[in-house]
């Protein structure tokens, strides 16, 4: 595995634990009657959840050249 790719895949690992604990705060934040602050929580989720496809999207490109296979081939 590359160097590219072993860091792509930790930037996967990273942004789902940082998705996870945004949710649990977001969650105790409403519970507390936070509600503003966890409607940025949420928020702050949401963009996680674009940047983790966007680097998902990359990681498995990385492989698939890798593996000298475009990512369309890999998924069959």
């Amino acid at each position: 595995m590359s160097k590219r790719t072993e860091d792509l895949a930790a930037a996967r690992r990273l942004l789902l634990a940082l998705s996870e604990g945004l949710s649990k705060a977001g969650q105790l934040l409403f519970a507390t009657g936070l509600a503003d602050d966890g409607r940025t929580v949420s928020r702050m989720v949401t963009d996680l959840a674009a940047m983790r496809r966007d680097v998902r999207a990359a990681h498995h490109a990385a492989i698939a050249a890798e593996r000298g296979t475009t990512a369309t081939e890999d998924n069959r």
